[in-house]
């Protein structure tokens, strides 16, 4: 498989196109060191966005509860989702558009960083092996839970949200299964690492 930064086309970034492998952030970067980056994960269906609208606007929630101003409207970032799928040409794939603080301030405090936006797209299948449709899949019980409302923005899909889950996963797969059911704080059934789970 080509490394994600191998791979070739453009990305949207800071309302340009710049080349794939062009794309830079900075080592220093407050998103990188203190978790302040939301972002969206959408999928494209012959060549149709799912719910393109509603993912932006959860977009936009994640970046207020988390004191970041997108220095874009809601439409400006839709149209640059199109934009940049019908330039990748991406019939049935992933989407990731995320915003993060920049390299100004290296400190806990960061008002006065850099507000980057991103948004790139690939092709991509099924999140688990198309085999395990019918096979279903084997999960274990993380033994971290996801937090509870009053210890981090929880209704945010912000990164450092993601550290759990990556512990779970990797702690999953060691161990042969395909994934890890995440419980909440109070220990009732929350999602699994990367995948909602509806009753």
């Amino acid at each position: 498989m080509t490394p994600y930064d191998k791979r070739e086309g453009k990305i949207w970034y800071n309302n340009e196109l710049v080349n794939w492998d062009n794309v830079k952030l900075h080592v220093l970067s407050h998103g990188l060191h203190y978790a302040s980056c939301v972002f969206e994960g959408l999928r494209v269906y012959d060549g149709e966005i799912f719910k393109l609208e509603e993912h932006t606007q959860r977009l936009f929630h994640s970046a207020k509860r988390m004191d970041i101003k997108i220095p874009y409207s809601e439409e400006e970032i839709n149209q640059a989702t199109k934009k940049i799928v019908s330039v990748q040409n991406v019939q049935n794939g992933y989407i990731r558009p995320f915003v993060w603080r920049g390299s100004e301030m290296m400190a806990v405090s960061a008002q006065k960083t850099k507000i980057h936006v991103a948004i790139t797209t690939w092709e991509w299948g099924t999140y688990f092996d198309p085999k395990l449709k019918n096979e279903g899949i084997k999960l274990n019980i993380s033994k971290w839970r996801r937090p509870a409302p009053n210890t981090i923005p929880w209704d945010t899909k912000a990164s450092g949200l993601y550290m759990i889950c990556t512990l779970s996963k990797h702690e999953a797969e060691r161990d042969g299964y395909t994934d890890s059911l995440m419980l909440d704080h109070e220990g009732n059934i929350a999602e699994a690492t990367g995948a909602n789970i509806f009753f």
